[in-house]
């Protein structure tokens, strides 16, 4: 798995990152709400010349929670530049899924010399909006903290896709136990909550214009059975950029890396090498 861990610091904040193997860097942004081990279902397939590294991006995992307010995308993108300049990354490829995703790609819009290759998954400037509401329903009704075995449950009723084991799994990732069984996510609850009351905390740019600033090659993935990116819009992002490839995932709905690890794997992997 993960050979090592480490901590940089950026706006005062505290980011915690994961680390594996050597070579040319690839920096793996997970979506809201996760954590960097979410990409440990890849990592059996993510074998090569790489330097690995997955971010606990700000208000996740172990990193800092920020002051209210401060979960802008640009508030995102300083700390992904910290960490390239703390760690020295150079000849960087940038891999990022849904929230990610959008940083991703806004960080190689403002930074067209530091970023060598891009890798967007699932997401876009236009989404589709039975996508957004059905994701703002779940998390609506999950609530702050959850007991396991139930939580599994709703998740496989979300996403067919999911078996028991990969559903706790998941969870185990992405929250942490509490003393009386239950379990609480392991995100800032007050950004939580902002998404749950429908406020724009996580689309506050027009991502449009930073789309057509990227000059890199692109990949683009979609889950073929994703309701959020569709493939019509999947379809206008990829022309509108100097240098994009559209690939989709098959057997995967939004959460592509959860859903099908192996393929996305594979894509990423030969998009980074050829």
């Amino acid at each position: 798995m993960w050979e090592k861990e480490g901590y940089i610091e950026s706006s005062g904040l505290r980011l915690h990152y994961l680390e594996r193997g050597r070579g040319k860097p690839v920096l793996l942004l997970h979506g809201f709400g996760e954590t960097a081990n979410v990409w440990d279902y890849l990592l059996p397939y993510l074998v090569g010349p790489f330097r690995l590294l997955a971010l606990d991006q700000r208000g996740h995992g172990l990193s800092d929670r920020a002051l209210e307010g401060c979960y802008s995308t640009l508030h995102f993108v300083s700390d992904i530049e910290a960490l390239v300049q703390v760690l020295d990354l150079k000849g960087l490829t940038l891999v990022g899924h849904s929230m990610g995703g959008r940083n991703a790609l806004v960080y190689a819009a403002l930074h067209p010399q530091g970023v060598e290759r891009l890798v967007v998954i699932d997401y876009g400037p236009e989404l589709a909006p039975e996508g957004r509401r059905r994701i703002v329903k779940a998390l609506r009704s999950r609530g702050d903290y959850f007991e396991l075995q139930q939580m599994a449950q709703t998740l496989m009723e979300e996403n067919p896709r999911l078996d028991l084991k990969r559903a706790q799994e998941y969870l185990l990732k992405i929250s942490k136990p509490l003393e009386d069984g239950r379990y609480r996510w392991r995100c800032d609850l007050k950004l939580l909550r902002a998404v749950r009351e429908g406020k724009r905390v996580l689309r506050d740019v027009d991502l449009w214009q930073f789309v057509h600033r990227v000059r890199c090659p692109t990949l683009l993935l979609r889950g073929a059975e994703s309701d959020l990116l569709r493939p019509e819009d999947a379809q206008k992002m990829a022309q509108a950029m100097a240098d994009c490839r559209l690939v989709e995932i098959p057997h995967a709905g939004h959460a592509v890396p959860l859903d099908n690890p192996e393929a996305t794997a594979r894509a990423i992997k030969d998009f980074v090498t050829t």
